[in-house]
């Protein structure tokens, strides 16, 4: 398959794609297009999600998709034949905004681009409290005193009829 086939394939919102290649070779702009053709295709735009690894890559991709929504909403499409494909793209998702009333250049936090940890914050706020999710949760850089507290809690809430050896070490066997 020629890499304009692939490319081309890649934009399919019914199929899922792994997607490697080389530095520069336009990876990020792949993810922009496919990231523009899902959206096109759902009833809220918090219903399709990018997730990258670092802030730096989440904020560039969100910058390009907001550009390329932009150009889209204002008629200018580029001369750029891969410019060209994300304003086309973006088009179909201009029109599904205005149609759903989405809002999304008014209201960008609409759109689900996140680093990994961001992500699976947002997915721990939205637990219930009562199914046991934390609604105050947060992403720390270094979680080691928390692992200790959260281990002296833990053993602080076992039964004190266990025998004192097992007790301090955590370890707990009922029989």
């Amino acid at each position: 398959m020629s890499d304009a086939a692939a490319r081309e394939a890649a934009l399919d919102p019914t199929q899922s794609f792994i997607v490697q290649a080389p530095a520069g070779s336009g990876k990020t702009e792949l993810l922009i297009q496919r990231y523009l053709a899902l959206l096109a295709t759902v009833q809220q735009p918090e219903q399709v999600v990018a997730i990258t690894f670092t802030r730096k890559a989440a904020a560039e991709m969100r910058r390009r998709v907001q550009r390329a929504l932009r150009a889209a909403a204002d008629a200018a499409p580029s001369d750029q034949p891969h410019e060209r494909t994300a304003y086309e793209l973006a088009r179909a998702v201009v029109a599904r905004d205005r149609a759903l009333d989405w809002q999304v250049l008014a209201q960008p936090q609409r759109l689900r681009i996140d680093t990994l940890d961001a992500f699976n914050a947002w997915l721990a706020r939205q637990l219930p409290l009562l199914a046991g999710g934390v609604a105050a949760a947060d992403v720390v850089d270094k979680p080691d005193d928390l692992h200790r507290e959260a281990a002296r809690r833990c053993v602080s809430e076992l039964p004190a009829t266990m025998e004192p050896s097992a007790r301090a070490c955590g370890f707990y066997c009922a029989t």
